[in-house]
């Protein structure tokens, strides 16, 4: 992931101190396969497959679609024996437009799921599962001021122990596709019992494949809250704990590239094996609707 804010305050407190130029010189980088996977209850299996790129490439549409791995074989098998050679489709949803998927092979609670990757002369490989979903029992709105909340959703700890949770959502105010909310995992301990209330924080921002990724609506909102408005389309997904790690560590990075004054030491886990990315079984049970 790059550190895009605090390269840009560096280069800004250099210009104010002096006037000489400076060129910042790149080391030798050695680009790696990244894989973005997932495969959810009743759903066929979706992978991105992209080159990584240096610290200070710069982009635009052009080089975001040339790193694009658009000639890949992705076999995906399961604990059930199953067995499919992905297929590409082109999704103008997305960009670059397409996406690897299965056809016949759709998502099942409690089964474990393989890919093998071949592309380049290399291979890669990541197994995940498919944990059981969980129900949303309750949500209300914490009002901000007249016009602007936080959603919360309550789930009952005390019949599932441990869990790792994955929220998405999409406002209907702003006309987006299904997306992570800002800081989007939880894990709920063994400890915790009874009704356990997550807060979601809106995310106006989301970088990722899909097209719309700039909500205007929520553009000059402060502090991640909801117009009461609004009308929220919401998923609350199951992960297990290596899934749970390896999207945490991503979506703590992102929230460090937005904060100028945050350090982050942290390294980006990954599952895959070969390369670095995430492959990812989420449990899902329904959409919750969520409106004043």
């Amino acid at each position: 992931m790059k550190k895009i804010l605090p390269l840009m305050v560096f280069a800004c407190l250099i210009s104010l101190s002096c006037q000489k130029e400076i060129e910042l010189e790149q080391p030798a980088y050695q680009k790696k396969i990244v894989v973005d996977g997932y495969i959810e209850t009743g759903q066929p299996a979706h992978i991105f497959l992209t080159m990584s790129s240096p610290f200070l490439t710069q982009y635009d549409s052009a080089s975001i679609r040339a790193s694009f791995l658009n000639y890949a074989k992705i076999t995906l098998t399961s604990s059930l024996g199953e067995e499919e050679v992905l297929t590409l489709f082109r999704e103008n949803r997305f960009f670059p437009p397409f996406v690897y998927k299965s056809v016949d092979i759709k998502g099942q609670e409690g089964i474990f799921y393989r890919i093998k990757v071949e592309v380049m002369g290399q291979t890669l490989s990541a197994e995940t599962m498919i944990p059981p979903a969980v129900e949303i029992v309750g949500s209300r709105f914490i009002e901000v001021n007249d016009s602007t909340g936080f959603w919360e959703v309550a789930i009952d700890a005390s019949k599932h122990g441990e869990l790792f949770l994955f929220t998405r959502m999409k406002s209907h105010l702003a006309q987006e596709d299904f997306h992570p909310s800002f800081n989007p995992v939880y894990k709920v301990k063994n400890s915790q019992q009874g009704l356990v209330w997550l807060r979601l924080l809106s995310s106006s921002k989301f970088k990722s494949y899909f097209n719309n990724t700039e909500s205007m609506v929520y553009e000059n909102y402060e502090g991640y809250v909801f117009d009461r408005r609004d009308t929220i389309e919401l998923i609350v997904g199951t992960i297990n704990a290596t899934s749970y790690q390896v999207l945490n560590s991503l979506f703590v990075d992102m929230f460090n590239q937005e904060n100028p004054f945050a350090f982050n030491g942290n390294r980006i886990e990954t599952n895959i094996e070969g390369g670095i990315g995430r492959w990812t079984g989420i449990g899902i049970k329904n959409v919750t609707l969520l409106a004043n």
